[in-house]
């Protein structure tokens, strides 16, 4: 699609599996919940391949799209090794592929909305080492961190006018292909680690097969693989080049691929740009824990001690604020781990049960990774 100048927001698509991530989790709990690590929590049987239709929207459905920006940077002790330095000095994909006027286009796009940048780098601040770390340890280019500014400004609450949701704007079909259940209760679309694993392995899929292509697997996350695979064919075919810069595609998707080529130059050197980022330490805000039974986030944050809004920040999946129908375990703040740990050993186990009379119970969905 075109560019939307919004400064929250412009949908778009992408990424692949989250094998082993680094982040493990070490709190120790009491029954009523369990350390888990996100190795775990990401293991999924692979998505089969399927056709797909473009997936980029013309923009947010404001009505149905939830603000959830932090009013300030997210609280992590912070001692200047910043996530967008450690992303940047990884940066390749401009380098490998040349700078064009279609990239140079969207920069200018990107610089002429000082807003949009801000607000999206500080809403990524809880979400962005655990995404970057994913990557890295698939061994997937940093710049796919940046996707979800391209789609969602980083807001896991947000809806398209096509009913893509989450970070990474996943349709209700492409999300149930990749195992992302969606229910009255939950919806794995908006889950951070769910959906974030979903997209590395729709994305890593794509890449395999373009013949080891970022460029065309971005192509295709966006537009579909059928649509892309019937452009290769048709360039060659009259024996036109094959490549992404090359190829006729939807105009959404010939500003697809740029715009985050672009947003790769300004997040490296964002000095030279006067790009204002808001820092966000290179080390883990959140952490998982498992849950015996269902609770009330509302109510826990209230029990805990902690703000309501940072817990429902961290885990938007659950439609109704209770964790009901989704996986046994809820993201917390590092920081405020023992304090949701009490929270939890202060509700009675009857609260738990009443949750899960009102929708399916909550079962453990975790499995390791080969």
């Amino acid at each position: 699609m075109p560019p939307v100048p919004l400064p929250f927001s412009t949908p778009f698509r992408f990424l692949r599996q989250l094998r082993g991530s680094a982040l493990s989790v070490t709190l120790m709990c009491t029954a009523a919940c369990q350390a888990v690590d996100y190795s775990a929590m990401v293991g999924y049987p692979p998505a089969p391949s399927v056709e797909r239709t473009p997936r980029l929207v013309a923009g947010l459905n404001r009505s149905s799209e939830r603000d959830v920006a932090p009013r300030r940077a997210v609280p992590v002790a912070y001692d200047g090794n910043d996530i967008w330095g450690r992303l940047g000095q990884g940066f390749t994909l401009v380098d490998q592929n040349g700078l064009n006027a279609r990239i140079e286009r969207q920069r200018d796009w990107l610089l002429s909305k000082p807003g949009f940048l801000r607000t999206a780098s500080l809403r990524a601040g809880p979400y962005l080492h655990f995404i970057a770390e994913s990557l890295d340890v698939r061994g997937m280019p940093p710049e796919l961190a940046l996707l979800p500014i391209v789609e969602s400004a980083y807001n896991p609450q947000a809806n398209s006018v096509r009913d893509a949701a989450g970070l990474w704007q996943f349709m209700a079909a492409t999300g149930r292909d990749f195992n992302l259940r969606q229910t009255a209760w939950y919806d794995g679309r908006r889950d951070v680690v769910a959906s974030s694993k979903a997209a590395m392995d729709y994305l890593t899929r794509l890449h395999d097969q373009f013949d080891g292509d970022w460029l065309l697997a971005m192509a295709a996350y966006n537009a579909g693989e059928g649509t892309v695979g019937r452009a290769i064919a048709a360039n060659r075919q009259r024996g036109l080049p094959t490549d992404y810069w090359h190829l006729s595609l939807p105009r959404e998707t010939q500003d697809y691929v740029p715009r985050l080529l672009a947003l790769s130059m300004l997040v490296r050197e964002p000095g030279a740009y006067g790009v204002d980022l808001n820092p966000v330490a290179n080390s883990p805000y959140f952490m998982a824990i498992e849950l015996s039974r269902p609770v009330d986030l509302r109510q826990l944050a209230s029990t805990a001690g902690i703000d309501e809004a940072v817990l429902l920040r961290l885990n938007p999946a659950f439609l109704r604020q209770r964790t009901v129908d989704g996986p046994a375990h809820l993201l917390v703040p590092r920081e405020q781990a023992s304090q949701v740990k009490a929270g939890l050993a202060r509700l009675s186990p009857a609260q738990g049960e009443a949750l899960a009379v009102s929708g399916t119970p909550v079962t453990p969905s975790v499995r390791s990774l080969p």
